[in-house]
């Protein structure tokens, strides 16, 4: 519990700086170190990809990060799509130019494919809502008029997350009776979700009483609903994976907390719905 307590305040400490303060090339280059290491121990997983297969797997991935930081704005979307497909096709021709063993050729283009899409795109939605056209604090650009800061939005959304985490962790520990879903983790109960849950809420607040007064609480309370709800799912997600391959913790470079996998496993699921809930759909 020390260690995890020592780690977690030491992660945070640095989030929050790189948030607030850092450029944005720095912020999103940090960004895409810890996608990439959490997208190196997902291709790790099953232990039977190739040398060949992780590489591809790791430039898939630097890709899409490197599109959500550089594609011009105007044309996002169109450079989005076209560097997922381009990925999976790559992908693809790597498996098809090395199949053998030929038994385990459908299994290695599915990992492959899922990393790409589940840890590679997910976590390049973080990028996209830092983007300089949501504000830039470190140039002194604030966001325009009538839109989101683009940093405030990505400590709502770990604030969300880390605090689903850490409530639930705490709610199961001291009050969990029900399971919520054995099959899958058998540790997690309906007690720590809810607890969870109460802790998403209170980590978008004290993001807006801190840092964005401005925030409208009605669309901010909604957010932190939906993202408390699909931090959990990212979190069940990660476990299917890890049940699958028979493995308690993606990694082990975090001490009490396993790999970064382990720990950004809620905030792939989050990223992508703060990205769509306060730029795409304006919600804030």
């Amino acid at each position: 519990m020390g260690k995890r307590i020592v780690t977690g305040v030491i992660l945070a400490a640095v989030v929050i700086g790189a948030v607030l303060y850092g450029p944005f090339l720095l912020l999103a280059g940090l960004m895409a170190l810890a996608v990439l290491a959490a997208l190196h121990e997902f291709l790790g997983l099953p232990g039977t990809l190739k040398g060949s297969d992780r590489v591809a797997g790791l430039l898939a991935g630097a890709t899409l990060l490197a599109t959500a930081a550089l594609a011009p704005q105007a044309r996002l979307g169109t450079w989005i799509a076209a560097s997922a497909a381009a990925s999976a096709v790559a992908l693809l021709l790597v498996v098809l130019f090395s199949p053998h063993p030929m038994e385990q050729a459908g299994a290695r283009a599915s990992h492959l494919l899922a990393g790409a899409l589940y840890v590679g795109l997910l976590g390049a939605c973080a990028v996209l809502v830092a983007r300089p056209e949501h504000g830039d604090p470190f140039a002194g650009a604030a966001a325009p008029a009538g839109t989101a800061p683009g940093r405030y939005v990505l400590l709502v959304a770990a604030a969300v997350t880390w605090l689903n985490d850490t409530l639930a962790f705490a709610g199961g520990k001291l009050a969990g009776r029900h399971k919520l879903y054995p099959a899958v983790s058998p540790n997690k109960t309906w007690e720590g979700s809810i607890a969870g849950m109460a802790g998403s809420v209170l980590g978008a607040f004290a993001i807006k009483w801190i840092l964005w007064p401005e925030a409208d609480p009605l669309p901010l309370a909604g957010f932190a609903i939906v993202g408390g709800a699909l931090g959990q799912t990212g979190d069940l997600a990660e476990s299917v994976f890890k049940r699958a391959c028979a493995v308690k913790d993606s990694g082990a470079l975090l001490p009490g907390h396993g790999g970064l996998l382990d720990r950004i496993d809620a905030f792939l699921f989050v990223a992508p719905a703060a990205w769509l809930w306060f730029f795409v759909l304006g919600w804030s």
